[in-house]
């Protein structure tokens, strides 16, 4: 089964232990902590002004990146120059050697958001590998930041405590960290609550109100939905339904039961974690099962969502997932033309109404991202433009994982990694900032007609700050600035 450090591996596929392997076979032991202050020599201009999102335009946007196997956030620009912002480590139990991948070391920060002033990161291993914490970091801690920088661990955290208004909310759960935000400044998170390395994930998810601004217990509030008509376990992806700002019904992907929830929310604002967590209510539907993953949703646009199913022996299932929990699969989910198809990820509602689409990233046997349409879903065409763009020079062909589209509707962020054994690979994974022309989408036919590789020239192989293993979470950041 894949480990806790690493999320892309499917039930079918038997690895070898990445402890087995000692170091990456293109990065030496580093006996360096991971997260010493530096600064790259890319000198970036993207965003103008000082600060993590800086901006001397009428408008910047910025994509953060959660970078899962080498304990950081990253964050860039898209507006023009040189595209780095920063690299936030996160590393609060280092190792020595840069890899982040062995015992209780792991901190991996997963699900992101941006609140107001305060980026929240939720970190899926800390203070110890089966519970996980909600880190949140003013922006003031970055005010000062010059564009291209490394913030280092120690700039936020001491070794014991948070420093410098940073702050960690104990969330006490194993793998908490599945996000979404809401309007009320309140946090939604998913929690998987199996161990990733085990065999079986039986153990029934939780779907949490944290409340940041309130301290102890009283913070968070849980909905068990191991209760639910079908219940869920090993809770993955999880998307919001309808309004992406302010949720009132979120569906999670079921890895551990092949089952999807859908969960309805009361009005978050004027209610306190507790009771709101309290008022939630939900059903659940039985997909697949027998060596199938179902790990990724996608919104309809018509109050159901889009859920998928992988495996390597057969091509991928699409079902429609309506409000009330009934399920249509797709009479044929994957047009003869990518019939050898098998392993799909992340998808994105484009175009919502009767006749939907969507694209989803796909890594095996051939790498792309494709497209979705139908009210009776067909993977039925291949975004064009994105031809080689996936292996970056020196090194091995890359797998999309992540997608991120903005409000526009026409720019997607693009996170790619090596489609097996990330751990043990030589980190020169990519983020790509697309521009799509989806006049053709009827006849499933998407072009990338601008593409800039974000991560370009960076990567190192002796500094473990500039390693990208595992992008595996995307942010989209629009934020105001002070020209135009």
């Amino acid at each position: 089964m894949r480990r806790s450090y690493c999320r892309r591996r499917l039930a079918a596929v038997v690895l070898a232990s990445p402890l087995a392997a000692g170091c990456l076979p293109g990065n030496p032991m580093v006996e360096t902590a991971t997260g010493a202050s530096s600064t790259t020599s890319s000198e970036s201009e993207s965003g103008g002004g000082a600060g993590l999102f800086g901006c001397t335009d009428a408008s910047c946007t910025f994509v953060l990146v959660s970078q899962t196997l080498d304990d950081r956030v990253d964050v860039f620009g898209v507006d023009g120059g040189s595209h780095l912002r920063a690299r936030i480590s996160l590393d609060l139990k280092p190792d020595p050697s840069g890899l982040q991948v062995a015992g209780n070391l792991l901190d991996e920060p997963y699900g992101i958001d941006v609140y107001g002033d305060e980026l929240r990161v939720l970190v899926g291993h800390y203070p110890d590998t089966e519970r996980g914490s909600l880190l949140v970091l003013p922006e003031t801690l970055f005010s000062e930041l010059e564009a291209g920088s490394v913030v280092a661990t120690s700039e936020l955290f001491d070794g014991v405590d948070f420093v410098a208004g940073a702050r960690g909310v104990e969330l006490d759960r194993r793998e908490a960290i599945f996000a979404l935000p809401h309007s009320s400044g309140k946090m939604i998170v998913g929690v998987f609550a199996n161990d990733l390395r085990a065999g079986e994930w039986p153990n029934p998810s939780e779907l949490l109100i944290v409340d940041p601004t309130v301290e102890g217990d009283a913070a968070i509030g849980a909905f068990d939905l191991g209760g639910l008509d079908v219940p869920c376990r090993g809770a993955w992806g999880m998307v919001a339904v309808d309004d992406p700002a302010a949720p009132g019904r979120v569906a999670l992907a079921c890895d551990g039961s092949d089952s999807v929830a859908v969960v309805d929310l009361p009005e978050l604002s004027s209610m306190t974690a507790s009771d709101a967590a309290g008022a939630i209510t939900g059903c659940g539907v039985k997909l697949l099962d027998g060596g199938w993953t179902t790990r990724f949703l996608a919104p309809d646009g018509g109050g159901g969502v889009l859920a998928i199913q992988s495996q390597l022996v057969n091509g991928p299932r699409l079902w429609r997932i309506g409000g009330s929990c009934g399920a249509a699969p797709a009479s044929e989910s994957v047009a003869a033309e990518f019939g050898a198809l098998r392993v799909l990820s992340e998808a994105v509602l484009v175009q919502g109404g009767s006749d939907p689409t969507w694209l989803v990233a796909g890594g095996v046997p051939s790498v792309g991202v494709y497209v979705v349409r139908g009210a009776d879903p067909q993977l039925c065409g291949r975004v064009s433009g994105l031809e080689g763009a996936f292996t970056p020079a020196g090194g091995s062909a890359n797998a999309p994982y992540a997608l991120a589209l903005a409000d526009d509707g026409v720019h997607l962020a693009i996170g790619s990694g090596p489609p097996s054994n990330p751990e043990s690979a030589e980190g020169r994974g990519q983020v790509h900032w697309a521009t799509l022309d989806t006049s053709s989408s009827g006849a499933c036919e998407i072009a990338v007609t601008e593409l800039v590789e974000l991560t370009k020239d960076l990567f190192v192989d002796t500094d473990p700050n500039t390693w990208v293993r595992a992008p595996n979470v995307l942010k989209i950041v629009e934020r105001a600035g002070d020209g135009g």
